[in-house]
């Protein structure tokens, strides 16, 4: 079962444009991951809001994605905060743990 993300961001004073070019800088990555079945960011109609939807064929290749792109997403955290992620499928320890006691998380298991 595959590993569905919905993540949504908000940019900090000054920080859009950077955020912007972090964001279409990790899509153009993820679009070359094995592992990535869906990565698309969209604006909301909040200022300053965007939203990602990623999928991924299993918990791992989104524990692999963050690794291997850890660098812009230090770099999308560093002018952005995130308001809320829901993850929809079983997630791995390296996921659990993130998601531990964080604020916004939400995760959701199959029936």
């Amino acid at each position: 079962m595959s590993l569905l993300v919905i993540c949504e961001f908000k940019t900090r004073t000054g920080g859009e444009t950077e955020f912007l070019r972090a964001a279409r800088a990790l899509a153009a990555v993820a679009a070359t991951e094995p592992g990535t079945l869906r990565y698309q960011w969209f604006t909301t109609q909040k200022p300053g809001h965007y939203s990602i939807i990623e999928e991924y064929v299993d918990a791992d290749a989104a524990e692999t994605h963050n690794n291997h792109v850890g660098a812009l997403l230090r770099e999308l955290f560093a002018v952005s905060d995130l308001v809320s992620i829901s993850f929809f499928g079983e997630l791995n320890a390296y996921l659990r743990e993130w998601a531990t006691g964080r604020e916004g998380v939400a995760v959701n298991v199959a029936l």
